[in-house]
């Protein structure tokens, strides 16, 4: 891994956080930073010639929105990119985070991390997780609860999803990883993993965010 370091972009307008960032992250074994940028334009100019294999993203900034940068990711991915995204936002602005994740980010981060913590949940991404902290689970269910019910009456879950996969769905509504999961449920992460493809199948979404947000928004989730 040391000779193919994964490389990481930060787009976060703050000097002493992206620096801070850049420290955490470039120091550490198997990574490095390819972009560290304080402003939309310059990040845009950054990825001009190909994206890094992770961007962590905040949502403010001097010159636009981290969301129109996640919108750019995600046109990328459809063109064969295969990058990732992380937002790296407070908590204080839920319905930027909720619009983020429904364009298709891998994750949440607050700036208030721990260090730790904030390894931990790039490695997940890398890995093909999907870390929200249980703080911000909680305020995103929270707030995709407030939203208005769809049109269509929703299907029951006992008509969509077993009684095991809607266990899983809760574990993960509490932030838990797919370890964490399996362990509270005394399953395999191999079960869990074939859980959640099913879940995916079933509810026709990419990701463990999407998946939570529908479950919660059609009535199957309570915190």
């Amino acid at each position: 891994m040391a000779d193919n370091p994964v490389s990481i972009g930060i787009l976060e307008d703050d000097a002493d956080m992206r620096g801070y960032l850049s420290g955490l992250l470039g120091d550490e074994a198997g990574m490095a930073i390819a972009f560290s940028c304080g402003t939309l334009a310059e990040a845009r100019a950054a990825v001009a010639e190909g994206w890094p294999d992770l961007c962590l993203v905040d949502i403010r900034l001097p010159d636009g929105s981290g969301l129109d940068f996640l919108q750019d990711l995600k046109d990328a991915n459809e063109a064969g990119a295969q990058g990732h995204a992380l937002i790296l936002t407070v908590l204080g602005d839920r319905a930027s985070v909720l619009l983020a994740f429904e364009m298709g980010a891998n994750g949440y981060l607050m700036k208030d991390t721990p260090p730790q913590q904030i390894l931990r949940d790039v490695r997940a991404v890398l890995a093909g997780g999907n870390p929200i902290s249980p703080q911000a689970a909680s305020h995103l269910l929270s707030l995709m609860r407030s939203r208005p019910a769809a049109a269509d009456a929703p299907q029951a879950e006992a008509d969509v999803l077993t009684s095991r996969e809607l266990d899983v769905l809760q574990m993960f509504s509490r932030g838990l990883s797919y370890r964490e999961a399996a362990e509270t449920l005394g399953i395999s992460v191999h079960t869990v993993s074939d859980h959640v493809k099913a879940i995916y199948a079933k509810m026709a979404v990419h990701s463990k965010n999407e998946a939570v947000y529908e479950a919660v928004r059609n009535g199957w989730l309570e915190m």
